[in-house]
């Protein structure tokens, strides 16, 4: 997974979310953003750059491993973003944490204006769990773009099992549902670009409560399987109550 994406890959795969940025400073003057995801956290000081204390910036890892304040630090200046100088003297410098986005996100209900997540979903157990945490951390008329990887992530002839290829499985009454299409079913949130392209992503816009109405089964670390291999299957079920024959007394 490359950490060094910047504002490019933003606008890359989310259209005119700077341009949402952009606009929404104009109407109340100060946007609190969250990337999901950061890695070395080089689009979160491309966003700086380019609207400069009109914007507070979080974004997180799992850890260390995958980015630090100062490797942002080092690859701003690398990518001629700022100057040694200039980066040193950043006020309003992003902050990075570190968390398992698998569990309940360290915000407030209603703390990000806007949320992107370019190269990370893939990754998460409980892909639901994290869009339904975005909604509640989106302030009202909030926005969030997610790249959640409805694309196989791995070429045939790589010897990657075609089973494999997709990150989510979603089962209604016996029959498989392609997450795009269920997203349909869902008030809020929409699939946006065509289906099996790394530029199609989800955009969720803020609602009272976001509820997908599915129970988490399980998930298939493909690491697990092959070291080769990488991102995280995760399987879910409309059924919200049942009781498995095996365990019924």
């Amino acid at each position: 997974m490359p950490k060094d994406r910047g504002i490019e890959h933003i606008e890359k795969y989310f259209g005119n979310f700077t341009k949402l940025v952009a606009n929404k400073i104009k109407k109340q003057g100060k946007v609190k953003i969250l990337d999901a995801g950061c890695g070395y956290g080089v689009a979160m000081l491309d966003i700086i750059k380019k609207f400069g204390d009109k914007v507070e910036i979080i974004g997180y890892n799992y850890s260390k491993n995958d980015g630090t304040i100062e490797i942002m630090k080092k690859e701003a200046v690398k990518k001629k973003i700022f100057s040694a100088e200039e980066v040193n003297k950043i006020k309003n410098m992003p902050k990075i944490l570190y968390i398992d986005a698998n569990k309940k996100l360290p915000f407030s209900d209603n703390t990000f204006d806007f949320i992107y997540s370019m190269a990370s979903v893939y990754l998460y157990d409980n892909k639901i769990h994290f869009l339904e945490e975005c909604n509640r951390i989106l302030k009202k008329e909030g926005i969030a773009r997610i790249s959640v990887a409805f694309y196989p992530h791995f070429e045939k002839d790589k010897g990657f099992p075609s089973r494999y290829y997709e990150m989510w499985e979603i089962w209604d009454r016996g029959k498989e549902v392609k997450i795009w299409d269920y997203c349909r079913r869902i008030k809020g949130i929409k699939s946006v670009g065509k289906h099996h392209d790394s530029k199609q992503y989800l955009e969720i816009k803020k609602q009272t409560r976001l509820n997908f109405k599915l129970q988490f089964v399980s998930s298939i670390d493909y690491n697990f399987i092959w070291k080769e291999w990488g991102g995280v299957k995760s399987i879910y079920t409309t059924q919200k109550k049942f009781k498995p024959r095996w365990r019924v007394k």
